[in-house]
């Protein structure tokens, strides 16, 4: 009796020292490396405000589903937690001399979530895709500086519609060669951008008109899996094929979708969301709560026109006829700068002087109700009625109706309806130019101006306002290949600007983003990116959670 006694003390004791080994894991550090860390439930929350329109990464072009794709699916490279260029499929690239030739050499581990690998012909498929006319993707010009790409796009040249001519080649299964026309020097930093992921022919072809459009009828090749997804939310899984998985520390990350800044902060607060962005309203009263945060952004917020409805005298006087300053610090109270300009501040600098894209014009578009109503009546004061286009969620209806006040009341004779639309349904009257003036807003893709300037060249997949100028587009074509002086470039393109805005009054810029934020202290190194996708989830964890 003694002995089974014994062992049972034993036996328990040996239970709980192995408990006690089991509570202890991996964590990722900032740097990416790993440490030991306590054991937590490793789940995350977060809320979004707008549904996902589609999971087709040669499709998209809202930020809402380029966050998504970084988490499940991955390039070449992906942006690191210092927002440059790491490891992502490729483990490698290798410049030739002249840095018009870049092979890729493929990480062997590299699998999609079926279990079959990730092969460079996925590459070439997915990039074909994305200049093909018959699927044209919004963001095709970020290919431009490969080789035959801009030919493959432009309907009047002897190469359009050839993607088999586009510079990119499977040397084998695991080697990609990529020959730039454009030897950009930003280019590895683009195959961390969604359009560049890669997608496998043969799966995509057999799921059809279904593709990306369920969770299940996607496979990933990203640090988390799909696991679900309809309107109201989606969630991820730690995806146990990813090549680098002992880096991913998270198992679940859940999305709310949410339209209303109070029910987010409701939910912050009776701990079922992790982080919240708060309105102006709210700031106030949370500025003080330990987990209290703000920061600035190079995105841009303001009214853009559709200018085939829309004449440039009134396109002037509505630029002119908006208190920005009562806006940001009324309106936002985030941390928000009021802007009159379009390309951000504290983004990019000069190569040869180190001044910032703004010191050269700084303020092009002030408000001025004494000028917006000399253009006013340029216009010939008329009595007209234009719809402003928005998203539904709730601080963008309280954005429009003061933009909608402002200009009724500096504007007479001026009367703004306000169209609220879904966020899918929004970009689909975007895509079809179908619209008058629409609140919108654009963060960088990589750091450089030209992700910014390049939207507005004729028939560019995102320019969207029916915008033709021969000028502005020979700036921005001067600056896709004349890389030899590149302070002459990156002052013609701070020109651009000008010309954009005070010339041709496509946009009405009304403010560069900041953010206030509640954020767990128990949520650790979720990496906030200033361009390309916002965040990265890969290296976050759960650590400190009562």
């Amino acid at each position: 009796m003694k002995m089974k006694l014994l062992f049972l003390v034993l036996l328990l004791l040996l239970s709980s020292l192995l408990a006690g080994c089991g509570e202890k894991k991996e964590k990722a550090t900032e740097d990416g490396q790993t440490a030991e860390a306590t054991a937590e439930e490793q789940v995350l929350n977060l809320l979004e405000a707008a549904e996902l329109p589609t999971m087709d990464t040669t499709q998209a072009d809202d930020s809402a589903s380029f966050v998504a794709m970084n988490q499940v699916f991955e390039g070449l490279y992906r942006l690191g937690p210092d927002n440059t260029p790491v490891p992502g499929v490729a483990k490698e690239v290798i410049k030739s001399e002249s840095g018009a030739v870049l092979t890729f050499i493929l990480n062997e581990n590299a699998n999609w979530s079926d279990g079959t690998p990730v092969t460079a012909n996925d590459f070439v498929y997915a990039w074909q895709k994305a200049l093909h006319p018959e699927t044209l993707s919004p963001y095709a010009h970020l290919m431009k500086p490969i080789k035959n790409a801009m030919a493959i796009i432009t309907k009047d040249d002897p190469l359009f519609g050839k993607v088999d001519e586009l510079g990119v080649k499977a040397i084998d299964d695991k080697t990609l060669e990529v020959t730039l026309e454009i030897p950009v020097p930003y280019f590895v930093s683009l195959t961390s951008f969604a359009t560049f992921f890669p997608q496998k022919q043969e799966f995509v072809e057999t799921q059809g008109s279904d593709f990306a459009l369920y969770a299940d009828k996607m496979i990933y090749n990203g640090p988390f899996v799909m696991s679900e997804w309809n309107a109201s939310g989606w969630t991820f899984r730690k995806n146990n094929e990813y090549w680098d998985k002992d880096s991913v520390k998270l198992e679940q990350i859940n999305y709310k979708v949410i339209k209303d800044a109070a029910t987010e902060s409701n939910l912050f607060e009776r701990g079922q969301a992790d982080r919240a962005i708060l309105s102006a309203e709210l700031v106030d009263l949370y500025q003080d709560h330990p987990d209290f945060m703000t920061y600035s952004e190079p995105t841009m917020w303001y009214l853009k026109f559709n200018i085939d409805r829309v004449p440039l005298a009134q396109r002037k006087a509505i630029q002119r006829a908006i208190n920005k300053e009562d806006f940001v610090h009324t309106m936002l109270n985030n941390g928000s700068l009021v802007a009159d300009y379009f390309h951000p501040a504290d983004f990019v600098t000069h190569p040869d002087t180190g001044e910032d894209f703004r010191a050269k014009h700084g303020n092009i578009i002030s408000y001025s109700v004494v000028e917006a109503k000399r253009y006013w009546v340029e216009a010939g004061s008329p009595i007209v009625t234009w719809e402003l286009l928005i998203n539904d969620r709730d601080e963008i209806k309280r954005i429009a109706e003061y933009i909608k006040n402002q200009l009724e009341t500096n504007l007479p004779g001026l009367t703004i309806n306000i169209n609220v639309q879904p966020f899918k349904q929004r970009l689909a009257l975007d895509d079809e130019i179908d619209y008058d003036i629409q609140f919108t807003g654009w963060g960088p893709d990589y750091q450089d101006p030209l992700t910014f300037m390049d939207l507005w060249i004729t028939n560019g997949g995102n320019n969207k306002t029916n915008y033709s100028n021969r000028e502005y587009d020979k700036i921005i074509e001067d600056a896709l290949v004349n890389l030899n002086d590149l302070g002459a470039r990156f002052e013609n393109l701070q020109d651009a600007e000008r010309i954009l805005l005070e010339q041709d009054a496509v946009l009405a810029p009304l403010y560069q983003r900041g953010r206030a934020v509640l954020q767990k202290s128990y949520v650790k190194n979720l990496i906030v990116h200033p361009f390309g996708p916002e965040y990265s989830f890969k290296w976050a964890y759960i650590e400190g959670k009562e």
